[in-house]
């Protein structure tokens, strides 16, 4: 075990004031791995519940997860349909300027119901990963007109396709790289930083 990671609980949000500045960001963490939670006999490459992948007598009790393979997608989902109300009502009750969600699994998953946050409790950015590459969706249709990003340039030990001349098997933008957030009162200016340090995209979100 390392003490390099903190995580207070499966979902849990932050309220940072800078006060300096005069604005507050509320920044909301949730757990989106149900999206990953299948049956444990069905799509052993993308499921965490599979029993293929998952020693016989696997258990994450210990850990405040699921005890079995066979209880695992239940868990997960469980899990998904605790926060649901828990975010809707934490966006209602927010002073903060700017309300901010950090989620793991990308742009477009759930999007009815990010829609909805968007539009009915002012939620202003999404902030995703998962896919090993950068997307930025700027004032995105699919969710409502939502600006949302994928920051998976980072890749790990691969991205989703080759750095270089060649983007046409590119997903997103960039490859290898990151995201500069500059954010005021008023506004968040993203920039989408290639593996070669240059600007490939930038998109400027507004308070809803």
């Amino acid at each position: 075990a390392s003490n390099r990671w903190v995580m207070l609980a499966p979902y849990w949000s932050q309220t940072v004031h800078f006060t300096d500045l005069g604005f507050s960001v509320d920044v909301f963490m949730i757990d989106s791995n149900a999206m990953d939670a299948k049956e444990p006999t069905e799509d052993p490459e993308h499921n965490l519940c599979s029993s293929l992948n998952n020693p016989s007598g696997a258990s994450c009790s210990s850990a405040g997860g699921p005890p079995s393979v066979d209880e695992c997608r239940d868990f997960f989902w469980g899990l998904w349909h605790e926060q649901q109300p828990w975010l809707e009502q934490k966006l209602a009750d927010s002073k903060a300027d700017w309300q901010i969600v950090n989620t793991h699994f990308p742009c477009g998953h759930e999007a009815a119901w990010y829609t909805k946050l968007h539009k009915v409790y002012g939620l202003d950015l999404l902030i995703t990963g998962h896919r090993h590459d950068q997307e930025l969706h700027a004032n995105s249709g699919m969710l409502g007109g939502m600006t949302c990003v994928v920051t998976g340039g980072g890749g790990g030990i691969s991205s989703e396709a080759t750095p270089g001349e060649d983007h046409s098997q590119w997903y997103g933008e960039a490859q290898y790289g990151f995201y500069d957030f500059t954010i005021s009162k008023t506004s968040i200016l993203i920039e989408s930083i290639n593996y070669d340090g240059t600007v490939a995209l930038t998109a400027t979100v507004f308070p809803k």
